[in-house]
């Protein structure tokens, strides 16, 4: 079952998140109650490719789709009358989080992220990943083997190209880190999985001009959301919010 983007308006001031690679809005869904109770308008859009079944859905797309797709989520913001917003993304929607603020500073009262690779040496696990990922999917589609061992190896070559796609995303947004002058939110998973922990603290370096707030969460793992500090980790990110200035 294909899986929907949530949107609830509460007020003018609004929250953008954005979910990770191969994930979908269920990523954020929890958080985003969590922010609506706030009292903060909340959305949660869909990348294109993403919250189906299918894998390739995902590796027939590139980064340009998916930046259209982000920026296409603040003009939906911006129709329904939010003067004021706040945008952040777990994962590679931290990445589009982070260039919408580098793009269009005006547009943001602040943001961040959520376990991303700011720098292009951070990101280092994602490709087995993606295979545990579709191995996962085609269990539950309950394929033969001959039929997963197809499907596993058409993968190899799209999920390559992919990756190397979404590294220029991700140094061009490195590139941009040290223009940013907004408040800005950066939480980090210690056993992840997949990005290099300690970046998180070189990208704060680099954000000289920002007044940056950086929470190292323990026990979690990449997918912070859902993780172990679930719980403290919502509250961090509530505080942070009611912070930036909204008036």
């Amino acid at each position: 079952m294909k899986v929907e983007p949530f949107y609830s308006k509460v007020s003018h001031k609004a929250v953008l998140l954005f979910h990770a690679y191969t994930g979908s809005s269920n990523d954020v869904r929890a958080l985003a109650r969590r922010i609506e109770r706030e009292g903060f308008s909340v959305y949660c859009p869909m990348f294109t490719g993403h919250g189906t079944m299918e894998p390739m859905d995902i590796l027939k797309q590139t980064s340009d789709v998916w930046w259209e797709d982000a920026k296409r989520a603040v003009e939906f913001l911006k129709e329904e009358e939010h003067e004021k917003i706040a945008v952040f993304g777990l994962s590679m929607g931290g990445l589009f989080a982070m260039k919408l603020i580098e793009t269009y500073p005006d547009t943001f009262v602040g943001g961040g992220t959520f376990s991303s690779p700011l720098d292009p040496s951070d990101a280092t696990n994602i490709y087995l990943n993606f295979f545990k990922y579709c191995e996962y999917r085609y269990d539950k589609l309950n394929l033969s083997l001959e039929e997963k061992t197809k499907k596993l190896d058409s993968i190899k070559d799209p999920l390559d190209i992919q990756l190397k796609d979404i590294s220029l995303t991700v140094q061009s947004v490195y590139e941009g880190l040290s223009r940013i002058e907004k408040n800005i939110f950066l939480a980090q998973s210690a056993k992840d999985e997949m990005v290099r922990a300690k970046g998180v603290y070189d990208a704060a370096v680099i954000m000289e001009k920002a007044f940056v707030d950086v929470h190292w969460y323990p026990n979690s793992t990449h997918v912070i959301t859902v993780s172990h500090d679930k719980i403290q980790f919502e509250k961090d990110v509530v505080q942070f919010i009611h912070k930036l200035s909204w008036e």
